[in-house]
């Protein structure tokens, strides 16, 4: 069966997340479930197939990856909020192969809120410890934290999963990067996508090219992660 193109989001799908926000009804979902895949479950697809097509070049083992549009069912098995869907959509372009925890992804949130970030969101620990000796390092850390700086003057943002209120040890509270440092994980969120951009087909376009911004901070955290001493050459 041919992909679908991407033409954008149908007006409308934030509505819906708007109402099922409300309802949060199993039946209800069950009537308008083909509303859902209209609006945004197909489209989605359609999206993430194109920016991991677009990125082919920039990040070559992105070919060797699936992409993933995440269940719109919510686990609540060990949540008081019992409420049965999320009210958004969310998918992952990874620029790497390996696990869903294990590389650095492209990550896409569409709703009411719309957020984009690239990453690692969240680091095991031996990986956290390779890409922070590597940090702390002035020789590979000094050029990865002038990269990320200018960076956030162009609008993106450093996020991770978890961020420590104080610099782990063995690094003292005035290191130089200790803001970094302190991350238990390294993401950039992006500026946020406007509605109506989340309509065009020109939102691919968009979003490949901040990507190709910080596609050097986001090779280097691979690399960190993996142990590899990298550079920006």
């Amino acid at each position: 069966m041919p992909t679908m193109r991407f033409e954008g989001f149908p007006k409308g799908g934030v509505d819906f997340f708007r109402v099922l926000s409300v309802k949060q009804d199993r039946e209800w979902f069950q009537q308008h479930k083909a509303d859902y895949q209209a609006l945004w479950e197909t489209p989605m697809r359609a999206f993430l197939s194109e920016v991991k097509a677009a990125l082919a070049s920039t990040f070559p083992q992105s070919v060797k990856a699936e992409t993933k549009v995440f269940r719109i069912y919510r686990d609540t098995r060990f949540s008081k909020d019992k409420s049965p869907f999320k009210t958004s959509i969310s998918g992952i372009v990874p620029l790497y192969p390996g696990g869903m925890m294990e590389r650095v992804g492209f990550y896409f949130e569409f709703g009411p809120s719309p957020f984009v970030a690239a990453g690692r969101w969240m680091m095991e620990p031996p990986v956290l410890k390779r890409f922070r000796k590597l940090v702390a390092d002035d020789k590979t850390g000094a050029p990865f934290a002038k990269a990320v700086a200018q960076a956030e003057k162009q609008g993106f943002t450093v996020s991770s999963q978890q961020q420590l209120t104080r610099v782990p040890k063995p690094w003292a509270k005035d290191h130089p990067r200790e803001a970094l440092l302190r991350h238990k994980g390294f993401a950039f969120a992006f500026p946020e996508p406007t509605f109506a951009q989340l309509e065009s087909a020109k939102l691919v376009g968009q979003v490949v090219k901040q990507l190709k911004v910080v596609a050097p901070v986001m090779k280097w955290v691979e690399s960190a992660a993996k142990g590899k001493p990298p550079s920006f050459r």
